[in-house]
């Protein structure tokens, strides 16, 4: 499968520099740029194939988006965490990543034949889009795991190819393949598949795994973090987008449909932090015995200021964003404008996060994750029920600052003076006040301009008086 030297591309990476600015921009430039890409495929796509087979093409590659974050179960960062490790770390990390890789393919080449030998059997036919959506899981593996080496090495410009090339060059193969071939969910699906075989093939030629067997303990030690965050990944998918199924099943379809229209108000700020974490947790995990307590302070101050204004620009958003995206604007525009409180608590859950692997304390992420999913789930019944979209998405918000106040905890003792909570207070009262201020206007595209015009304005005013005082 692998060499068992290191390359020497290896051996230059260890002498990078620590991860900055510079490359969290470039990690936010390529969320973005994805984010965007996949947007403007999907309405040419949607218009393309009928209601039937467009249907198939979205939750199949939803589905292939939930099971690979699934089956990946925390590997990724802890293949970056090794990384640093002084204790042959490097070596233990591309085979950590081996391990990934190798048990992504077997995943998907067994859930493949399975799904085609049940389809044939009850069918008479194979549902080539599911057997596809299986293969381009399992492919999706060797991408994860060599973006996680990518991470530790700082080399964000490969990073951000591979995450273009598996979803939105992906998702152009299948636009072109509907175009070209057959306006069906099996020619989309075979091209996208093909095209993340291509990232897969990529990934391997930049980042050499290593066969995990032939290093001591790596085996073990994978199965040992992968089994303990099953529930965390679960937990944590559900928390971000489990309001639309409780919806789905306490008051139906159309409140549903409703609030997940909306979602991307929290979705959105979600990705664009989780890219920016690529930077901050390469640049704690690199540091030093002895000076993480105070690299750590200035990370999370750092992700906290980012998390806010990402957050209040999303909230700033929420009435030209629910004018088009959806045709109540009126009742859905204060949903909108809620959910983005998400992004505070989120930040300082991922700095938080990353000093758990750090500090080798991944066992507590088995239960704090699904408690405060019980938490947020009971405090959304009554609210689901009766159909109050914005109370829903205000218990989204609290589940999250919830989550960040919680991961502090677990890991506070270690690192006691190192968290910014005053500020983490300060900035939450300032987007709940932006929100608050928001609501007085009604939603019209008008003032949904002078809203972003404004608050991105003082965003901006903020971040040059913020830098001009640091230098």
């Amino acid at each position: 499968m692998v060499a068992e030297n290191v390359p020497e591309s290896e051996v230059k990476a260890a002498d990078r520099p620590t991860a900055g600015p510079g490359a969290a921009l470039l990690y936010l430039v390529g969320s973005l740029v994805q984010g965007l890409g996949l947007l403007l495929i999907q309405p040419f796509a949607i218009r393309l194939l009928d209601p039937v087979q467009w249907g198939q093409v979205s939750t199949s590659v939803v589905a292939i988006q939930v099971v690979v974050v699934l089956i990946s179960a925390g590997l990724p960062l802890a293949i970056t965490r090794l990384w640093f490790d002084r204790d042959d770390g490097k070596v233990r990390s591309r085979a950590m990543y081996g391990f990934l890789a190798l048990a992504a393919v077997l995943f998907g080449a067994a859930g493949a034949l399975i799904v085609a030998w049940i389809t044939m059997a009850s069918d008479g036919r194979v549902a080539w889009p599911s057997v596809m959506s299986m293969l381009a899981i399992g492919l999706l593996g060797p991408v994860l795991g060599a973006q996680a080496v990518l991470r530790a090495q700082n080399r964000p410009l490969a990073f951000v190819a591979l995450s273009l090339v598996s979803s939105v060059a992906a998702n152009l193969a299948g636009l072109g393949a509907i175009l070209l071939a057959s306006a069906s969910a099996t020619s989309y699906l075979v091209a996208y598949t093909a095209a993340v075989a291509l990232a897969a093939a990529v990934a391997v030629a930049l980042v050499r795994p290593k066969t995990p067997w032939r290093v001591h303990n790596v085996m073990r030690e994978s199965v040992g973090i992968a089994l303990p965050l099953l529930p965390h990944t679960g937990a944590l998918m559900l928390l971000t987008q489990g309001a639309v199924l409780l919806l789905a099943f306490l008051a139906g379809a159309v409140p549903a449909g409703q609030f997940g229209a909306v979602l991307i108000f929290a979705l959105g700020p979600l990705t664009l932090l989780n890219a920016l974490n690529n930077a901050w947790s390469t640049r704690l995990m690199q540091a030093p015995p002895g000076t993480l307590p105070g690299l750590l302070h200035a990370v999370a101050t750092e992700a906290l200021l980012a998390s806010a204004a990402i957050g209040v620009l999303a909230s700033a958003a929420a009435s030209a964003g629910s004018i088009i995206l959806t045709p109540s604007p009126d009742q859905l525009a204060p949903v909108a404008r809620i959910l983005p409180l998400v992004s505070v608590g989120y930040g300082l859950f991922l700095v938080a996060t990353n000093v758990v692997y750090i500090l080798e304390k991944t066992r507590a992420m088995s239960y704090t994750t699904p408690l405060i999913l019980v938490v947020v789930a009971a405090s959304s019944v009554p609210f689901a029920t009766s159909g109050n979209l914005s109370a829903v998405a205000a218990v989204q918000a609290a589940g999250f600052i919830l989550l960040g106040l919680a991961y502090c905890l677990v890991v506070r003792r270690q690192t006691p003076a190192s968290w910014p909570l005053g500020l983490f207070v300060i900035l939450l009262a300032v987007h709940a006040g932006v929100v608050a201020t928001l609501s007085l206007f009604p939603p019209t595209l008008f003032a949904g301009a002078v809203e972003i015009a404004v608050v991105g304005l003082l965003i901006l005013v903020s971040g040059y008086a913020k830098l001009k005082k640091i230098r």
